[in-house]
């Protein structure tokens, strides 16, 4: 064969291979095959609760499907699983809707430069994780009406969403943390600790917690207050849900014996990545998660609920955070993405980067007035606080009224 002839058959071969590579791109097919990363973090609460359980749990089974390594990185607080992700410390990280809400708003320890505001996108559900207020088996408060300002109540200070819970109670009463007796506690684990010791009247904390089911073993057990329906207590209820954006009050079905039935605070728990993390990793992790479903749904006592019919439920319950473009592809491709959901993404994102935004330009013009931006420095917080009311932040991000 000449060599003429050679070329001809070669530039022919590169402009075939350069028309199906065009085709693929152009059927949003990617032209090569995905690769996993060498490894990934994912950033959890505390061990022993449910979260961190789950993640072992399916970590565990993609690493032996995968070869990849998934380290998960239980965390002291949701401030530092913010800060985590934000800071590229973690790929993966936890939040539920109240967590993503006190974000955006950038308060309590969320009011720093490092665990502010910032572009985060939801991926896949890990829990549908139930919010209740605990009580020892033996104690005298039988409903929320029998709190009061003798009543000793767990506050720990570090989660937001847990303080919020404990206001939320106050507020069906009348009352505010600093009309009761607060017992403040270091640690998640020692927030239902110290209602099994007798130490604190009650406390906010899920049933679904493997301590939890420790703590409802002592001799003297636990209960749960119910919160009233509107129907039951119109002017609680509402009290209650002021401070409770981003959750439904409905029954529970999961967790500890004595919690089964009694009305409490449901949250979707989801696994959060930045906003420019790489569409074809968060698109074959999401669709790993869903096909792979059954190596992991027995592995942990609540490791079924973290299924793509329960992400599903998450987007039809008028979700404030934002998904990421490659969950949205595989939705897509499972025609299971609606049109309703494309409107409260594009809505969830403008906001977001509304608020995201607002709080970047306060902390620069905080700095450029000698201001240390830390949640503990009162002219900074004084400072935020006059900045959202002067530029259109002041209701919280949870708050403002969504699309249908």
């Amino acid at each position: 064969m000449s060599k003429k002839a050679v070329a001809i058959i070669g530039f022919v071969a590169v402009v075939c291979l350069a028309a199906a590579t065009h085709s693929l791109a152009a059927e949003g097919k990617p032209a090569k095959a995905f690769s996993w990363p060498g490894y990934f973090t994912v950033a959890t609460p505390n061990v022993g609760t449910g979260n961190h359980s789950i993640a072992s749990a399916w970590t565990a089974e993609f690493t032996a499907n995968t070869n990849v390594k998934a380290r998960v990185m239980p965390a002291p607080n949701g401030y530092a699983r913010a800060e985590w992700l934000a800071n590229k410390q973690v790929d993966l990280s936890l939040y539920q809707a109240s967590d993503y809400i006190e974000q955006l708003d950038a308060i309590e320890g969320f009011a720093s430069k490092t665990a502010g505001p910032a572009d985060s996108r939801t991926i896949y559900l890990s829990l549908v994780t139930a919010w209740g207020l605990m009580v020892r088996g033996d104690s005298p408060i039988k409903t929320i009406k029998d709190i009061g300002p003798q009543t000793k109540v767990v506050w720990y200070r570090g989660s937001s969403f847990i303080m919020t819970g404990i206001r939320a109670l106050l507020a069906t009463q009348g009352l505010t943390p600093e009309d009761v007796k607060l017992v403040e506690v270091g640690s998640y684990g020692a927030n239902s600790k110290v209602i099994a010791e007798g130490r604190a009247d009650v406390a906010y904390t899920s049933p679904l917690s493997d301590l939890n089911y420790e703590v409802d073993a002592n001799p003297k057990g636990i209960r749960w207050l119910a919160i009233p329906s509107k129907e039951e207590d119109a002017k609680a209820y509402r009290a209650f849900k002021s401070f409770q954006a981003g959750y439904s009050i409905l029954p529970v079905k999961d967790g500890v014996p004595s919690a089964r039935g009694v009305r409490m605070s449901i949250a979707y728990q989801n696994y959060h990545v930045r906003g420019d993390e790489n569409e074809e990793f968060v698109y074959h992790l999401v669709k790993w998660m869903d096909e792979n479903y059954n190596l992991y749904k027995d592995k942990y006592v609540h490791a079924k609920l973290m299924s793509l019919n329960n992400f599903v439920e998450f987007l039809e319950n008028d979700p404030v955070e934002p998904i990421h473009p490659g969950a949205i592809r595989y939705l897509k491709e499972k025609g299971l993405w609606k049109d309703k959901y494309e409107r409260q993404n594009e809505f969830n994102l403008a906001l977001s980067r509304k608020y995201n935004q607002g709080f970047q330009a306060a902390v620069k013009a905080a700095e450029e007035n000698g201001l240390k931006v830390a949640p503990q420095e009162k002219k900074w917080v004084d400072f935020w606080k006059e900045y959202k009311e002067k530029h259109g932040l002041a209701t919280s991000y949870g708050a403002v009224e969504r699309p249908e």
